[in-house]
């Protein structure tokens, strides 16, 4: 009899509790058909708001603006995370038994489990699954990196069902964040600590914490649940939790370098816009919970409220090379495209299965050749596939 833990290990959804049953089945798939299976992965139909009308009111969801379905998958057990494979054939989703499957993108198959016997023995929810950003200096690995809340660190070759190295933290590990340049990678927990690692030797190299010192803030006081690196430098991240700030730091020292307050973060609800100077905070909270941020005074730009649907939110991220972003959260479990500019909700989905506790970019599908109104010529166009959790679903939608 392999033994179990009596107690919940860490915080997680509502509905995991049930999480140390290791029974698993997939109990409805559902994939567009209509399309070849290589024009799944990259490409939609010509008439998004005409499909599967039927499908989407069978499961009560409400789509607003041109959302268009790509695939879905209903599972026995809640999932927390999840992650396109680097040659994004694959779609790796984080379960709270403990368990990482991989769905291939095509035909929504399972194609691989990882869970070793110390999943097994001790299952904690997966809270994040990253692989290392791709250059030319970094290639193709097929490696994924999971932290888990029972403080693993697991470094999995997916394609031979293999757990390479394994780093235990004394603490229960909330997510992880690859540098954009160097083989390193940040975790985080409810210590209030950022640790460091060299990929390369598994090793710790640095710390990030709070020198508790009387009347100054440098460092995180709660759980700290998302961390952005800056992509125009090697040295410089962000962090925010449960304290209600969001803290700047600089890998050279150990203390944050500055910080604001006023947001409640409580999941992937950090990031930066491409030229770094800007970061999107989406928190949990019921008002002013999307905000841009100048990055460089940490001084408030604008609050963004698209529409009249509260939703606290979980996660969010700006749409590569738009001036959009993706955001998700609770209560009306809703999904949502939002326009920065114009600080309307372009599209969105209501009424999921569960919170949207966080989502991954795909692929951008192919560009039509002839814009034929002023409407299709907007950047809703240039918005990759989204793969989104909710609750026991793992859905991808196109939009446009």
């Amino acid at each position: 009899m392999e033994p179990q833990r009596k107690s919940v290990a860490g915080p997680m959804a509502f509905s995991s509790v049930k999480s140390a049953r290791k029974s698993f089945a997939v109990t409805s798939t559902y994939v567009k058909s209509n399309a070849t299976q290589k024009e799944i992965v990259t490409v939609h139909t010509n008439a998004p708001a005409m499909e599967y009308k039927s499908f989407h009111n069978e499961k009560n969801q409400v789509y607003q603006g041109e959302v268009n379905l790509l695939s879905v998958i209903d599972t026995t057990k809640d999932i927390m995370c999840c992650k396109y494979t680097e040659d994004v054939n694959d779609l790796a989703a984080g379960f709270t038994d403990g368990t990482i499957r991989l769905f291939d993108c095509n035909t929504g198959n399972c194609t691989h489990t990882l869970v070793d016997d110390e999943c097994r023995a001790y299952p904690g929810p997966v809270t994040t699954i990253r692989h290392r950003p791709i250059s030319k200096a970094h290639p193709i690995t097929n490696m994924l990196l999971a932290s888990y809340v029972n403080g693993c660190i697991k470094c999995w070759k997916y394609k031979y069902d293999q757990c390479l190295y394994t780093i235990r933290e004394k603490r229960q590990t909330l997510g992880l964040c690859y540098h954009p340049r160097y083989t390193k990678f940040v975790t985080y927990g409810d210590d209030a600590k950022l640790n460091m690692y060299d990929e390369e030797v598994q090793t710790q190299e640095r710390a990030f914490y709070s020198s508790e010192r009387k009347n100054i803030t440098d460092g995180h006081t709660s759980r700290i649940f998302a961390c952005a690196f800056n992509p125009k430098s090697h040295h410089e991240l962000i962090s925010g939790g449960w304290d209600n700030a969001v803290m700047c730091w600089d890998d050279r020292q150990p203390y944050a370098t500055r910080y604001f307050f006023g947001v409640h973060i409580c999941g992937e609800g950090l990031d930066f816009d491409k030229p770094g100077k800007q970061i999107l905070t989406c928190s949990w909270q019921e008002k002013e919970n999307i905000q841009i941020w100048d990055y460089g005074s940490c001084k408030l730009i604008q609050n963004i409220t698209p529409d009249n649907q509260h939703s606290k939110l979980h996660c969010g991220k700006f749409v590569p090379q738009t001036s959009l972003i993706v955001c998700g959260g609770s209560d009306s479990n809703l999904l949502r495209l939002v326009d920065v500019n114009t600080k309307i909700t372009e599209c969105s989905i209501r009424n999921n299965p569960g919170g949207i506790y966080a989502f991954d970019f795909g692929t951008i599908r192919r560009k039509p050749k002839i814009t034929e109104t002023y409407k299709k010529n907007t950047e809703i166009q240039n918005t990759p596939r989204v793969a989104f959790v909710t609750g026991k679903r793992l859905q991808t939608v196109d939009f446009g």
